[in-house]
């Protein structure tokens, strides 16, 4: 009998959430332009999810698709803590529904209120936290640039750590499969573990960067201010990503 040509395998991917805040489409419009503005090229094709949890839920759900599709996005499905109904009407109109791990584990914690399981979670919860921003041991071997990336210069450490010792100028771009150290200014972008590494850091002297990016969960300028034009670190705590001063 010959091999089947084709085989169903479970996987994970990282895919972008997009949470929408208002049901008017034409605030929604404006405020994606915006976002997409600041970095074009990094969003181009993104895979992306929109969470529709805080929504009304006569939103046009075939607006918000062609809209996302607008910007160049690669439009995934829909997702959020919504009721059942909603879900099948979702998938009634021809669109996907992808189920959040989050919102699973958020019902589950409602059923399951005893004062004592909540304690427990949050014991749980303080030391996974306290693990993840501790440094974690990496394998990968470093690569290393000395001087300054200028504007329009890209640099990738494939299946490496990048160590800059020099800045990193606006409108330049480095990416890492490890981690990214830059002794000296990120003005640029920096996306750390570029093909899945959740534990990849960024480190820098000074932070004025344009986005960074860890894991495929990303930050723009704005998201910076706690500790913006000081050395600083940023990593990943679950999905979101946190930044921490550096000395």
């Amino acid at each position: 009998m010959a091999e089947a040509s084709i085989e169903f395998k479970g996987s994970s991917f990282t895919l972008s959430v997009l949470h929408l805040k208002t049901s008017t489409l034409s605030d929604f419009r404006d405020d994606l332009k915006k976002k997409v503005a600041q970095a074009p090229d990094f969003f181009y094709l993104v895979p992306i999810v929109v969470d529709i949890e805080r929504v009304d839920s006569s939103i046009d759900y075939q607006a918000v698709k062609l809209l996302v599709e607008e910007f160049k996005f690669t439009f995934v499905g829909f997702t959020g803590n919504v009721p059942k109904a909603q879900r099948k009407l979702i998938r009634a109109l021809g669109f996907s529904f992808v189920n959040s791990a989050n919102s699973a584990v958020s019902r589950t914690k409602k059923v399951q209120a005893s004062t004592k399981a909540v304690k427990a979670d949050e014991e749980i919860v303080a030391k996974v936290k306290q693990t993840q921003i501790i440094p974690q041991v990496s394998l990968f071997t470093d690569k290393i640039h000395r001087g300054q990336i200028r504007s329009g210069q890209q640099i990738y450490a494939k299946d490496q750590n990048l160590v800059i010792i020099g800045s990193v100028s606006a409108g330049a771009e480095v990416i890492a499969d490890g981690n990214i150290h830059v002794y000296g200014s990120l003005r640029g972008r920096a996306i750390a573990g570029a093909k899945g590494h959740h534990q990849a850091q960024i480190y820098c002297q000074n932070l004025e960067a344009e986005l960074v990016s860890i894991n495929g969960n990303y930050w723009l300028s704005e998201s910076m201010e706690q500790h913006w034009n000081s050395p600083a670190y940023i990593h990943l705590s679950d999905t979101e990503l946190v930044s921490s001063k550096l000395i």
